[in-house]
């Protein structure tokens, strides 16, 4: 790859580390703010949160917060800070938060009976519960347990506790997600989910700005706060998106006080990284403050002759201008090479495809010069504005230039016991994105109704540049490296000869949305609320297919789209009791509409976009120290083929229909589940062939059911048993649904031990995922992982 030759240099990771960690301090704590004006106070806390906070000016004025030093969740930390001021924090059904004067008649316990101290939202005392979603979209942040929508929150400390490095293994423990495609094939994690199921499927955003799905390559766990993962259509909350669900990696802020962690790890195999996590304030007074993490990884992995690397340095810095207004800043620089990559298997028939017990699934049915290569720049911003009593303004603007090149050798199977690997080269991509979006939020009452509206725009560019040379062809491309060999062989040979990526270079795609919104969050009383909001969106894309046809010596073809659509949603939510609440949920969804491809007879024409429709009912309740939820959901969307005329329409329909249950939390003081199922109903009509027809999608499971677990061992403190239950249901291969891979199920077994050693805390992690190394297809193109020992030791100071 042309900008990722350069090999890593772990050097650079360590100076990094020697010059953070200079001065040592102690173990910072989640907050350590003094006393000050009460506003700025509350209003620093809730930016940093997420949590939509509305301050009458009238009742702040002359006040000053407590100080707030320790560990603590967001609303705790606005309780600790509100202590003596004689006002409280009241919720509204729709999740925002405003202040009001505590009743002289209602009895007030003495503070020293009160623990203000709350447990860290996230955390593992609190069970991995998390009390606000950092971004719904447009409606920005919001109580989890109130949002009408199926949304998860993976936090921060749960990826730490079970060793995450990539995305796959949060895909991997969710019971609403399917993993697609390993990140080791090449390609960015891809899901298939509530029936949806493609490379790429899953969308995408980061603190809140939708980039497009090619993006994904470019998220490392490491640098992130928590992901929250939204199932289903997100049309008014982030604009086009793809049908079954979206993911917003929400990026690390900078600290109250000096934080400092090291971790060294291994993630399988003789591959080990070593990630560095630093921040606090800049200045004495807190104006400034900074998040710094740092990684570098390299080896082998648990796949024989599967190599592994990522560099990353990622920066993010806080501005308190005033007490009103924050400006955040960060960037990111990233690089990623994986070498001997995940076999992507293909079968001319499915019925040639061997049980999963007759390969094996820690060898590569590939090459080892196979590779997947990318690089990743990010700069971006942010501001939240609060203008006065009535209105806010927030917004971002965020930048991203990318390269991935890949090669691969693909095994093939045309005869029964036998396979090929014909090879798949192709040049560097080079992908720049302009991602953005501008929100004026308006918080006031109207006979006795509450009102949280939000006028707005988001809006993506991405432009795509090929090499007008990207593939080699006449030869090797499409050219087996190794003669047909059966499948108890895996032959090792040179690479071919071939050059890519010298010709032209030209823009091939430009895809551009922009959509305008009104959303208004309406509080009619303690019990019942509403979300309205409506869209519209104008989707405008330009594509050629100079990249392949100057290859092929055929002519090239350019096509231009664009199309507008308008798009409600509309919620109705009703809490019968604090702790629970209930909603009704109508969305749609919009993406751009197919092209027809060169052999089609209106090759080049563009669809209108596609609207897909959805109706969803769920129910999610705080018991004790858990989080339940439950969605019903039925979601339809357009299918586009060829027709028996040879002409690309849009006229199938893909239905699915099925029941989300979660459960996140402490069941008992000493057992935290964090896990749940999924049931569909999934199926494909009017797919072009009749006798297709009310089939289920390929490579799609009915059933999920997953359970992560951790046991507290009160003898032994700061030790923790882990593990995990992970179930996927049958799957069928082909269309015509006349082939299937049986249902699997893999378990997790680890433990955990954290212990203060002088003024640094030490945390040892192990796991063993896939514990009785099960060998199972993951769906039609892939192997499951073999067993994997991964274990860690962290250093906070």
């Amino acid at each position: 790859m042309h900008r990722t030759s350069t090999l890593f240099q772990p050097r650079l990771l360590v100076a990094a580390v020697a010059l953070a960690c200079l001065p040592q301090l102690a173990l910072a704590e989640r907050y350590q703010l003094p006393a000050g004006p009460l506003a700025g106070t509350l209003n620093r806390i809730a930016s940093e949160a997420g949590i939509v906070l509305s301050i009458d000016p009238r009742l702040t004025a002359g006040r000053s917060s407590q100080p707030v030093e320790g560990d603590y969740a967001p609303l705790a930390a606005l309780s600790a800070a509100l202590r003596g001021s004689g006002l409280q924090l009241v919720q509204s059904r729709a999740g925002t938060y405003s202040l009001e004067p505590i009743k002289q008649d209602v009895m007030v316990l003495p503070e020293s009976s009160i623990s203000a101290q709350g447990l860290a939202e996230g955390s593992a005392e609190s069970g991995y519960r998390s009390e606000s979603v950092r971004n719904v979209g447009a409606l920005g942040g919001m109580a989890l347990q109130d949002t009408p929508f199926s949304m998860s929150v993976v936090s921060r400390e749960l990826l730490e506790n079970t060793q995450t490095t990539s995305s796959d293994d949060v895909f991997k423990r969710n019971p609403f997600t399917q993993l697609y495609s390993p990140k080791n094939a090449g390609y960015a994690s891809a899901v298939a989910i509530r029936g949806f199921t493609a490379a790429g499927n899953l969308s995408l955003a980061n603190d809140g700005l939708r980039f497009s799905n090619g993006y994904d390559g470019g998220n490392f766990i490491e640098e992130m706060e928590q992901l929250e993962i939204l199932t289903g259509l997100s049309g008014f909350l982030y604009g086009p998106a793809s049908p079954g669900g979206l993911v917003n990696y929400v990026l690390k802020r900078p600290t109250a006080a000096r934080y400092s962690s090291l971790t060294l790890g291994n993630a399988g195999g003789d591959n080990y990284y070593l990630h560095g996590d630093f921040g606090g304030p800049i200045d004495s007074a807190g104006t400034f403050g900074y998040r710094l993490n740092v990684l570098a990884q390299d080896g082998e992995t648990e796949i024989d002759l599967q190599k592994r690397r990522r560099e990353m340095v990622s920066l993010a810095v806080d501005w308190n201008v005033s007490d009103d207004l924050l400006v955040q800043f960060d960037a990111s620089h990233k690089k990623s090479e994986t070498r001997g990559l995940n076999s992507y298997w293909y079968f001319f028939d499915q019925g040639l495809r061997p049980s999963a017990k007759d390969l094996e699934n820690d060898r590569l049915y590939s090459q080892r010069w196979a590779f997947a290569d990318s690089e990743h720049d990010r700069v971006g911003g942010r501001f939240n504005w609060r203008l006065n009593d009535l209105f806010s303004l927030r917004g971002a603007l965020g930048y991203t230039q990318y390269t991935d090149e890949y090669a691969y050798t693909g095994p093939t199977v045309a005869n029964a016991g036998l396979y090929t690997q014909p090879l798949y080269a192709f040049a560097p991509v080079d992908t720049e994105e302009t991602s953005g979006n501008l929100f004026l939020d308006a918080a006031f009452d109207t006979a006795g109704i509450g009102h949280a509206m939000t006028f707005g725009y988001q809006g993506n560019v991405a432009r795509v540049k090929h090499y007008t040379d990207y593939v080699p062809f006449p030869g090797p491309q499409y050219v087996s490296v190794t003669p047909e060999v059966p499948f108890d062989q895996q032959p090792q040979v040179a690479k071919p000869a071939y050059s890519v990526g010298n010709g032209d270079q030209r823009v091939a795609t430009r895809n551009q949305s922009d959509s305008v919104l009104v959303g208004d969050v309406i509080t009619f009383n303690e019990q019942w609320s509403s979300i309205l909001g409506l869209t519209h969106t104008r989707i405008k894309t330009f594509s050629s297919d100079f990249y392949w046809m100057e290859a092929f010596g055929t002519p090239e073809t350019r096509t231009h789209y664009d199309e507008r659509e308008t798009s409600p949603s509309v919620s109705l939510i009703y809490k019968p009791q604090p702790w629970l609440t209930t909603y009704a949920t109508y969305i749609e969804g919009l993406q751009a509409g197919g092209i027809a491809p060169s052999t089609a007879l209106n090759a080049g024409e563009a669809l209108a976009p596609e609207v897909s429709e959805q109706y969803e009912l769920g129910l999610k309740a705080t018991v004790g120290e858990t989080l339940l939820t439950l969605a019903l959901f039925d979601i339809d969307k357009p299918n586009s083929y060829v027709n028996g005329a040879n002409l690309y329409v849009q006229e199938g329909r893909q239905r699915s229909r099925g029941v989300e249950f979660g459960v996140t939390g402490k069941v008992t003081p000493e057992l935290t589940l964090v896990g749940g199922l999924t049931v569909l109903d999934p199926e494909v009509d009017d797919s072009g062939v009749a006798a297709n027809d009310g089939n289920l999608p390929t490579d799609v499971a009915s059933r999920l059911a997953k359970l992560y677990a951790e046991y507290d061992v009160n003898a032994v403190p700061g030790f923790a048993v882990t593990g995990g239950a992970y179930h996927t249901g049958k799957q069928y291969t082909d269309a015509g649904n006349a082939h299937s891979l049986p249902s699997f199920t893999t378990f997790d077994l680890g433990a955990r031990y954290r212990v203060r050693v002088a003024e640094t805390h030490m945390t040892l992690r192990a796991n063993l995922s896939n514990l009785a190394d099960k060998e199972y297809w993951l769906n039609s193109y892939y192997l499951g992982d073999p067993r994997t020992l991964t274990f860690s030791a962290q250093l906070e100071f």
